[in-house]
């Protein structure tokens, strides 16, 4: 149990840090957009790419994992799921593009009053980019190949960081250049892709694998809808507050949320590596042992970042968004809370999909999404974008209470289990700095 434990903190560790650097880049990137733009401008870009990630979420239909799980089950050649998953996607990209420009012709008056109709249109290229480079990077996810999966992703920001630059910085372009630089981003990202799966496998196939099509979309959809309702469960208040407030609210809420939701790159990190780890993992002894090790461990050292957080929060809000943007620190105070319940939520997911369980997800993210929308409803006409907060914070913390009862439940682990350390967890960090020394030399 020491090697697999140290194995995953290895992959975790590469994981931890491929996030943080993508967490400056992304810092650079929200401090160039929100000063270039200010909080309107930024709050119609937010709007403008808010359809197409909300048609990538349900488009996916969680042809991705399911590829994490059928090659951890080894169930179907990787050749096979590659060729089938890019044929899949490029239709799902197709069709998702197609749905966004009715939705944009038919009711974007109603949907984004405040938003021009090129904007949203040309966020649609998005679509087919965004489905194509995540199920190339969920590939190699499921061929256990950390570091290419993190390569590509950390090359993805970065292109959008460096065209973010040259059109805002240089030619301040607007809010076009800022969709744009996201589209290209992408399409580095998928040559990246591309380029490192073709050094994972054998050969490229092109062969359409009816069996794994249906296996996947069956396995997948149930992952698909229980994320697709999880992110709605977010994305939902962001059309609330526009509803009730205005852009500039927008844009007040989704700077709280963006630094806010960074502590997450932790709990992201150690759910990505657990996935596939749980899919192909035969010995039931160890499989009960490790997500409990994982979960307490990730809730700790999240907790002590969201302290941290707390407490320097109105210095990173003027440092990274100006002081426009001073109305955000209260919401991002009380959307740590959540995040912390969460992070711990995060990891119990994505154990659930590896035991071919995805539908408890779904379940619990209905109730928490349900949940949200009324407490939205309620607050924010009263209390404005903090109430918002306080409604993301408490459906975040009913969710992690969920899935951590079920989770024991089906696991036969107990609640003390997932609290109280042992011996296993300084395994971890005698791990953890091991690997450290050996980056350093």
């Amino acid at each position: 149990m020491s090697k697999s434990i140290g194995k995953f903190t290895a992959d975790t560790l590469i994981t931890i840090t491929t996030r943080v650097l993508r967490l400056f880049l992304g810092i650079g990137i929200f401090v160039i957009i929100a000063r270039i733009l200010g909080p309107e401008l930024k709050g119609v870009y937010s709007l403008a790419i808010l359809l197409p990630s909300l048609l990538v979420s349900f488009g996916t239909f969680g042809i991705g994992q399911a590829s994490i799980f059928y090659i951890g089950s080894r169930k179907y050649p990787p050749n096979d799921i590659f060729a089938t998953n890019i044929m899949l996607s490029f239709f799902l990209g197709i069709v998702g593009f197609s749905i966004g420009l009715i939705i944009i012709i038919f009711f974007s008056s109603s949907l984004f009053p405040e938003v021009e109709k090129g904007y949203l249109i040309l966020a649609l290229f998005l679509i087919p980019l965004q489905l194509c480079f995540t199920v190339l990077n969920q590939f190699l996810l499921g061929l256990q190949k950390i570091k290419e999966f993190n390569l590509a992703s950390i090359l993805q920001v970065f292109a959008f960081l460096i065209s973010l630059s040259i059109f805002l910085l240089v030619f301040n372009m607007g809010v076009s250049a800022a969709i744009i630089a996201y589209v290209l981003s992408y399409l580095v990202g998928i040559g990246a892709s591309v380029y490192l799966t073709k050094q994972s496998i054998l050969s490229f196939g092109w062969c359409f694998n009816k069996s794994y099509a249906k296996d996947a979309f069956t396995y997948g959809f149930k992952i698909y809808l229980g994320n697709a309702i999880g992110l709605f469960r977010y994305k939902v208040n962001i059309f609330l507050v526009n509803a009730f407030l205005d852009p500039i609210a927008v844009g007040l809420y989704v700077a709280a949320v963006e630094i806010s939701e960074r502590i997450w790159l932790i709990s992201q990190s150690a759910g990505l590596v657990l996935f596939p780890r749980v899919s192909s993992e035969t010995d039931e002894k160890k499989l009960k042992e490790l997500t409990p090790i994982v979960f307490r461990n990730v809730l700790l050292v999240t907790f002590i970042g969201a302290v941290f957080l707390f407490f320097i929060g109105r210095f990173l809000i003027l440092l990274l968004y100006s002081e426009k943007f001073l109305d955000s620190v209260l919401p991002f105070q009380i959307f740590l809370i959540g995040v912390v319940a969460m992070s711990g939520g995060k990891v119990l997911s994505n154990d659930l999909y590896g035991r071919k369980r995805p539908e408890l997800n779904i379940y619990i993210n209905s109730i928490t999404l349900m949940l949200n929308v009324i407490l939205n409803i309620l607050w924010i006409s009263k209390y404005g974008i903090v109430g918002a907060a306080w409604a993301t914070s408490i459906s975040y913390i009913v969710s992690a209470l969920s899935k951590t009862f079920v989770y024991c439940k089906i696991s036969e682990n107990k609640i003390r289990d997932m609290i109280f350390f042992n011996k296993s967890d300084f395994v971890i960090y005698k791990n953890l700095i091991r690997s450290v020394y050996l980056i350093r030399r």
